[in-house]
């Protein structure tokens, strides 16, 4: 099913902007160049705030980067940026926010509501660019979106084969926009968005040497730009969790506060299950995995769930409704929770199978392939 993305690396939704006017395959350091500075002029007439703030999102945390009083609905900021860069609009202490492609030019933000379908930006190219981007998905994730309705159709009346059925064609789908995503990276590649790209949508799809070599494919003028320093972060990061690498020891409390250790897994095959109460496509595959750990577990197979939630109330009754009755552990800080960064999780559901000895086989299994994994480790 659908992944949730860490929106420290990219904006879940994206609002609707104007049509880009520019040439598709941008060229971001020349935008930056010609320009000297940013200007965001925003217009939120009608709507209650009283204070507005230019914010990015930085290890599971909202950082204020500038602030500004709203006087009938209007504010504004400005600033310069060496590359251009996803922001957030954030309005006193709502939880909603506007997401928006940043760069060295006058930008305009309409909007009647705080509702990202409501709000209108215009003057970012590249925000033009990557909304354009995100138009070519739009099959695509209706196409996952009728899914994911038939799937749990089918759960509900326990139909396992239309499961297994929906799973293997989401996965098919799921290849047709890693490709579109690929194809579109590489026509791009004097763009930031290409790194962005990168490092958003592919980190958990491709290896560090797939990471590597996209890298050296871009553009000299981009490779100090924020999200090629991300991507290079990933990259060594990833090093440290591939298949064939130790995994790295953590301890963390269960919800009892007692600390829980990798090392006690040791001699077990052991699946680490980062997800979380509020992620509706962990929640979807939870009886998956219930399911394999019901036929393996006495064999020798066990699973450590480790949430990035920040409720400690809704992480258990997430635990009790789905039946998940496997070592639980969290640091309720979200999506800084320790153990997410030391593995570098950017998207949940993300999963990692260890043999006995602590050394990852496999990453990622849901649906059939899991089980095709343990039965070819304990039936074969």
């Amino acid at each position: 099913m659908k992944k949730i993305i860490n929106i420290g690396l990219t904006a879940l939704v994206f609002v609707s902007c104007s049509e880009n006017k520019r040439s598709e395959n941008l060229t971001d350091e020349n935008i930056v160049k010609d320009a000297k500075g940013y200007t965001i002029d925003c217009d939120f007439s009608g709507v209650d705030i009283s204070k507005a703030y230019l914010s990015q999102y930085v290890k599971g945390n909202w950082e204020h980067k500038d602030s500004a009083d709203v006087v009938e609905g209007k504010f504004s900021f400005s600033g310069e940026l060496e590359f251009p860069e996803v922001w957030y609009l954030k309005f006193d202490d709502k939880k909603a926010y506007v997401s928006l492609f940043v760069e060295n030019s006058q930008i305009s933000v309409l909007g009647a509501t705080l509702n990202g379908d409501s709000v209108t930006i215009s003057g970012s190219a590249i925000h033009d660019a990557l909304n354009k981007f995100y138009d070519g998905q739009d099959d695509f994730y209706k196409e996952i979106d009728k899914m994911n309705i038939d799937y749990m159709a089918a759960r509900d009346i326990e139909d396992t084969a239309t499961m297994n059925k929906i799973t293997k064609d989401h996965d098919v789908v799921s290849d047709r926009i890693k490709k579109y995503t690929i194809e579109y990276i590489a026509k791009n590649t004097s763009s930031v968005l290409a790194p962005y790209l990168l490092v958003s949508y592919l980190g958990n799809d491709f290896t560090a040497d797939q990471m590597d070599s996209t890298l050296k494919t871009f553009s000299k003028e981009i490779m100090d730009s924020k999200y090629v320093l991300k991507t290079q972060e990933r990259s060594a990061k990833m090093r440290t969790t591939e298949v064939g690498a130790v995994a790295p020891l953590f301890a963390q409390n269960d919800p009892k506060g007692n600390s829980i250790t990798l090392e006690n897994f040791r001699g077990e095959y052991l699946l680490i299950d980062f997800w979380a109460s509020w992620c509706g496509p962990c929640r979807k595959e939870n009886p998956n995995v219930v399911a394999a750990y019901n036929k393996y577990h006495a064999m020798g197979f066990d699973i450590l769930g480790i949430s990035l939630d920040d409720d400690k109330e809704k992480w258990l009754a997430a635990i009790d409704k789905d039946g998940l009755n496997w070592s639980h552990v969290s640091d309720l800080k979200g999506w800084a929770n320790e153990v997410g960064q030391l593995y570098g999780v950017n998207s949940i559901p993300h999963s990692i199978l260890l043999n006995k000895d602590g050394v990852i086989v496999a990453k990622n299994l849901r649906g059939a392939e899991l089980h095709e994994k343990l039965e070819e480790v304990f039936l074969k």
